[in-house]
């Protein structure tokens, strides 16, 4: 049994999203990666809005399809530090590597057959 049911990857998503848009700025990312993280902190919001979860806004995305929207999210912000030559510093190489590691963590422990609203 994975221990994160779809409210609490719901709550997850929100902290996420909210630690896209501050993190840049927190850490002093250059201005690419700053625009991408806020680029990807929207498109979280709009999907987790959207999701079939208790905190969205509309429940319109399958969770499932959620979880598959997300996973693959992981592979396009492992590899945007080795394909935007801006993105190559050590702060944002280790910001989005990072951030693919906790969607594919968050993805990995979240239970994607459990009832929404269970």
């Amino acid at each position: 049994m994975k221990p994160i049911s779809p409210r609490l990857h719901g709550i997850i998503d929100y902290v996420a999203c909210g630690t896209m848009v501050a993190a840049p700025s927190l850490l002093g990312l250059n201005g690419a990666a700053r625009t991408a993280s806020y680029a990807f902190a929207g498109t979280y919001f709009v999907i987790s809005a959207l999701t079939d979860y208790p905190p969205a806004l509309s429940r319109m995305i399958p969770f499932p399809l959620h979880g598959k929207i997300e996973l693959l999210s992981a592979p396009a912000l492992a590899a945007l530090p080795f394909v935007v030559e801006s993105f190559k510093g050590s702060k944002e190489r280790a910001y989005f590597l990072g951030l693919a590691g906790v969607v594919l963590g968050a993805y990995s422990l979240t239970d994607w057959e459990a009832d929404p609203d269970a």
